[in-house]
């Protein structure tokens, strides 16, 4: 009986979602930097638009979100917002620090890096990307600095002729660290669009020609093992793609790794 996922062919593994899932390679046509898409009405959710391909147009399909995940420009754009907010919240950090201080208040603002918002959303933050990630890391030692600004400053007001001391800090702080986090705040933006890429993997499968959008190409390489159906109990996603389990060992790894193995034949498209 012939099988969608035979063992003695090459698979094309990728990324969707930090889920990684493979095709057989007799589907693949093409692999690409994701193209202008054309939006085009009354599609359904998981259909994004159409591309240009071999001069024609071709069907979109969005990965992620047929497999109930958020599209990758509504993350992208939810990021850059975000990051814009945590800007904002530590620029009205010092005006609050400020005003602590000039009106010899108690210091009440966060004087933790890892309390912020930023900072919890910073600690908890990955990327497989390595210039992004090398971005990132730049956040973390002016960050840390203008959190201690508080304590200083705090410790500062409590000498005699402090006040004068703190408001001198404080003034240095906002031409200083604090103009260095808004500039890295400012180039955040730029950096995820920079690579925060998408690519698109052209495919014919029963004569269509169609695109899918995933978030990386991870490699083309044969399986160690395939399992056709699924074992019990592993997940197939809720689109259904899902049809086999596949693992694979990558070099210098001791232990095998599951890729999920979508049946690109369970896919019906329409663009009109």
């Amino acid at each position: 009986m012939t099988t969608r996922f035979p063992l003695d062919v090459e698979y094309l593994v990728f990324t969707v979602n930090q889920g990684r899932y493979g095709v057989p390679c007799f589907d693949v046509v093409s692999v690409m930097d994701m193209p202008a898409c054309t939006l085009v009405p009354h599609l359904p959710p998981d259909v994004r638009g159409v591309i240009a391909f071999r001069g024609g147009n071709i069907p979109l399909l969005d990965l992620r979100v047929c497999f109930g995940a958020r599209a990758h420009s509504v993350e992208t754009a939810e990021l850059v917002a975000t990051m814009a907010q945590r800007k904002q919240d530590h620029i009205n950090w010092l005006a609050k620090l400020k005003d602590e201080v000039h009106n010899d208040q108690p210091i009440t603002v966060q004087t933790n890096p890892h309390k912020c918002a930023f900072g919890k959303w910073y600690d908890q933050f990955h990327s497989d990307n390595i210039n992004l990630a090398a971005y990132m890391r730049r956040f973390d030692a002016p960050h840390q600095e203008i959190h201690q600004v508080a304590i200083a400053a705090d410790e500062l007001s409590r000498t005699e002729q402090g006040g004068i001391k703190a408001r001198e800090l404080l003034q240095r702080t906002e031409t200083g660290v604090l103009a260095r986090l808004i500039e890295l705040f400012n180039g955040l933006a730029e950096q995820v669009h920079k690579y925060f890429l998408e690519y698109a993997i052209i495919l014919q499968v029963g004569g269509e020609l169609f695109a899918v959008a995933v978030d990386d190409i991870n490699f083309f390489s044969r399986l160690t093992h395939i399992e056709h159906p699924l074992p019990s109990g592993s997940s197939a996603g809720e689109s259904g793609l899902v049809q086999a389990l596949g693992r694979y060992r990558e070099e210098g790894s001791a232990a095998d790794k599951d890729v999920l193995l979508l049946d690109m034949t369970l896919i019906t498209l329409q663009t009109v």
